[in-house]
């Protein structure tokens, strides 16, 4: 075994930490990630429940439009 405070058991200890650090910023963003998705797909639930609510229908496909002024 290494006598106390050799550079091998110091080694060990940083690189502990540097994954601890590692790990704990890839939960952050993951959590980040979860929360922009979360706020993304209520902003559409929003827009889907405003339309319905006008009573709007979808646009056209521009193709369509373009045929139908065509003479």
């Amino acid at each position: 075994m290494a006598a106390p405070g050799e550079a091998s058991t110091k080694l060990l200890r940083f690189l502990y930490f540097a994954g601890a650090g590692v790990i704990c910023t890839k939960a952050i963003n993951t959590y980040r990630e979860y929360e922009h998705q979360k706020e993304a797909s209520a902003a559409v639930a929003a827009a889907e429940a405003a339309l319905s609510a006008a009573g709007a229908t979808e646009p056209a496909p521009a193709g369509a439009v373009a045929a139908a002024t065509k003479p």
